[in-house]
């Protein structure tokens, strides 16, 4: 295991579903007001390694969609965009509580990221 990995090896989404589902859905859905964890291990990873650095991203992003409650079809514009700032704000939390340069720089660089 790399020197400079995180002591925990472990990230959790925790996220309260009126991120991803905003008020006015919050109020029509009953457990909305509830949140909603994933947990996400990397201790079998060494985040020096490219591979590896990339094998957490993707569980990352698993991760966040799965927190954010699958996403609604595109043609529901509204809901669509309220699970989109839902998965982009775990996204950004998730790559944050690493402390990785590398998983930073790879989160940076990906097309589909909205400034």
């Amino acid at each position: 295991m790399n020197a400079k990995s995180n002591r925990f090896n472990v990230i959790t989404l925790t996220l309260t579903s009126l991120l991803g589902f905003g008020a006015a859905m919050a109020a029509a859905d009953a457990d909305a007001s509830t949140s909603r964890d994933v947990v996400v291990s990397y201790k079998d990873l060494d985040l020096s390694r490219p591979a590896d650095v990339r094998t957490l991203y993707k569980r990352i992003e698993n991760a966040a969609a799965s927190a954010c409650v699958g996403a609604p079809p595109t043609v529901e514009l509204a809901r669509y965009r309220a699970w989109e700032r839902c998965y982009g704000a775990a996204m950004d939390s998730a790559v944050l509580q690493v402390r990785s340069p590398e998983l930073l720089a790879l989160y940076r660089s990906q097309p589909s990221r909205e400034s």
